[in-house]
């Protein structure tokens, strides 16, 4: 019977299913999955592309000094590029994740941002693994970002380098459609 109360959330955690493919919701958001790709994404891990139309990156403090991603209602566009790779079957924080979000202005169409000035842009890393005094969200201020935008799509490549942590994830070029 304990085995019982052992496995009930295991079996909780393993019937969830990620959708993967192109969505678009109602919120203006657009989800692509890519797998495996040469261009960014490691491959032992599967990497997203979020773009968020229509909102704002807004970057918070916790109490403890923390910082953290908040994407509200704006004009700018806030594209989330997310590397998951899935930790051993049967651990429960094995799981590593790696995030950068950014904002791109409205009126842009092309950008060009190096170091310092991707604060700009509010460049931000984030690193989610069960990893003591390694896991959390940095600010990126050495790199290099170019975005061109139009109505078809944004094209971005990102070369950075976080100088607080270890990182798996180093250049990422993307290209999606809007």
């Amino acid at each position: 019977m304990k085995a019982l109360y052992f496995l009930i959330p295991l079996f909780m955690v393993n019937a969830c299913k990620t959708q993967t493919g192109a969505v678009t919701s109602s919120e203006n958001t657009t989800i692509e999955h890519m797998e495996n790709k040469p261009t960014g994404c490691p491959e032992e891990g599967t990497c997203n592309v979020v773009v968020h139309k229509n909102k704002s990156l807004s970057i918070q403090e916790d109490g403890t000094g923390a910082l953290y991603p908040q994407i509200i209602e704006g004009t700018s566009t806030v594209v989330e590029y997310t590397y998951l790779k899935e930790g051993p079957p049967g651990t429960a924080d094995g799981n590593y994740s790696e995030t950068i979000h950014f904002e791109i202005p409205a009126a842009t169409t092309t950008l060009r941002k190096e170091n310092a000035s991707l604060n700009d842009v509010k460049l931000l890393y984030g690193k989610h693994c069960f990893c003591r005094g390694e896991a959390g969200y940095y600010p990126i201020t050495d790199g290099k970002l170019l975005i061109e935008k139009s109505g078809q799509g944004i094209v971005f490549d990102l070369k950075f380098k976080v100088n607080k942590t270890s990182q798996v994830v180093t250049h990422i070029s993307e290209t999606m459609k809007l």
